[in-house]
């Protein structure tokens, strides 16, 4: 049900989220066009309010000419003549400027070039009347002159032009109308476009949290149901445990009253066995000398060899086995012991243990022509002193044993660590294991390869069952003809493991 709501919350965030990004994709789209729109209006507005201007500053042109006229003859003040120069010289600049910018409104269709032409065709007569009236009245032609002046004829051309100003600037200011009616109809369109946007993001935004919501609503009943199964769990592991551990307590007791139990008998076996070989010696002497009559009597002769030779064989064969089966009894109670045993963890060198090993079985080494070293330095742990010692000591031991004839013994033990674990390896170059034994030397009693060494097939069961007691395992590698490594691994610190009950 989680995987499905999972699945489920993923594929309508990854809709949620493909539909905001369509919305912002749109406002953005929105906004671009709508500002280009915008900024397209703006334009045409500007170079409409321009050419307003330039209307404006070439009236303005005229009436500077026309009053530098007007105050010249009147006082014959060549001052009063600044103004008309700078009027001629600006009448050009913004005749020109008007015909361009004319042009550029709505891409000359708004203001047709035949009235602008006209306008400055009709300012050019204005200035030509001007000039030629400066001219007369500096040549004397003053009565003349002041019947010109006194015609309406400067007024009518004036109001021409006025006339023909007054209609291109109507055309410019319609133009800016419609432009700036276009910018507020565009800004309206992208007020809305973005306020849609805004409602269908805060839309999916509210999608969104009540999904989350919902989700995170599945996640904690997830998460609390997860905790009752393992809350259940660790009860049923606790359970199994503590049923394990009262099964392998009283499997160690089984294993300790029955090799109790086994030792009694046997002691009477060995004793009884002392008092035949003692009635065997006696009978073997009552035969010789009640045989001394007949010394060719078959039956003298039968009984003669069963008491030296028969009965002593027999004997014998009976007094080993019961050697063997009391070194079984023995190892199977250390083993019980040491099951049995609580361990003391403590923080020990393990450089300085595996040295103690060494040294407590060093004649072995010798006798067998091997050499040990310790590669490089070995990590410390917290553990059980002594059932460190005995891990390493059998391995150290069983690495002696079974060295191959003809290779000098090489035996080398390294270590390292691994998250909460210690590492231990004990490599030699011997005779190898076959891989399907590499399980079978771990068992009780199990031996693996060619059985020319003693052994009980104890030692490697005893290894293992030590090295799980100090929280891990032991384990083994090799290709069966060069060598072999067992590789041990136990807990860094036992005092932490045993405290959250792994061992």
């Amino acid at each position: 049900m989680l995987r499905w709501g999972t699945g489920r919350f993923v594929g309508y965030s990854l809709l949620l989220l493909a539909g905001g990004a369509v919305v912002l994709l749109m406002i953005v789209s929105a906004a671009f066009i709508f500002s280009s729109r915008s900024q397209l209006h703006g334009t045409e507005s500007l170079k409409a309010a321009r050419v307003d201007r330039l209307i404006l500053e070439f009236i303005s042109d005229l009436v500077d000419a026309e009053t530098a006229q007007r105050g010249f003859i009147i006082t014959s003040n060549e001052a009063y003549l600044g103004p008309y120069e700078n009027a001629l010289t600006q009448f050009a600049k913004d005749a020109s400027d008007l015909r361009l910018r004319a042009a550029e409104v709505d891409e000359g269709k708004a203001i047709a070039p035949e009235p602008v032409a006209e306008l400055i065709r009709l300012g050019q007569k204005k200035m030509d009347l001007v000039g030629h009236n400066l001219a007369e009245f500096r040549a004397g032609q003053v009565d003349e002159l002041r019947l010109l002046i006194s015609s309406d004829q400067g007024r009518a051309v004036m109001d021409e032009i006025r006339e023909k100003a007054a209609a291109i600037r109507q055309v410019a200011i319609d133009v800016r109308i419609a432009r700036a009616a276009a910018m507020r109809d565009t800004a309206t369109m992208l007020r809305t476009m973005i306020s849609l946007g805004v409602a269908m993001i805060v839309v999916l935004t509210a999608g969104a949290t009540m999904i989350m919501i919902r989700h995170l609503r599945q996640i904690n009943e997830a998460r609390q149901e997860l905790i009752e199964i393992n809350q259940e769990l660790e009860s049923r592991v606790r359970e199994r445990t503590e049923a394990v551990m009262r099964t392998n307590d009283e499997l160690q007791r089984y294993a300790y009253i029955v090799s109790h139990d086994l030792r009694a008998p046997l002691v009477n076996i060995m004793g009884f066995t002392s008092e035949l070989e003692s009635a065997t010696e006696r009978l073997t002497g009552y035969i010789r000398k009640a045989g001394d009559e007949d010394a060719n009597d078959p039956d003298r002769a039968d009984a003669l060899l069963a008491v030296d030779e028969d009965i002593p064989e027999a004997l014998g064969f009976i007094r080993s086995s019961m050697k063997r089966m009391d070194s079984l009894i023995n190892e199977i109670l250390k083993l019980s012991r040491a099951g049995r045993r609580v361990l003391e963890p403590i923080p020990l060198d393990t450089q300085s243990i595996v040295s103690e090993c060494i040294d407590s079985i060093r004649q072995r080494f010798d006798e067998a022509g091997a050499e040990v070293h310790i590669e490089g330095r070995l990590p410390d742990v917290v553990s059980d002193r002594s059932a460190l010692q005995q891990v390493f000591t059998n391995l150290l031991d069983n690495a002696t044993k079974y060295l191959k004839d003809g290779r000098s013994g090489q035996i080398t033990v390294r270590g390292r660590l691994e998250r909460g674990s210690a590492v231990f390896e004990v490599e030699d170059n011997g005779r190898g294991i076959a891989e399907a034994d590499f399980e079978r030397i771990f068992e009780l009693f199990r031996r693996a390869g060619v059985q020319d060494q003693p052994g009980d097939g104890i030692g490697l069961a005893h290894t293992r069952m030590l090295a799980r007691r100090l929280g891990g395992d032991v384990s083994v590698k090799s290709d069966g003809e060069t060598g072999t490594t067992f590789i041990v691994t136990i807990a860094r610190d036992l005092v932490l493991r045993m405290g959250r009950n792994e061992t």
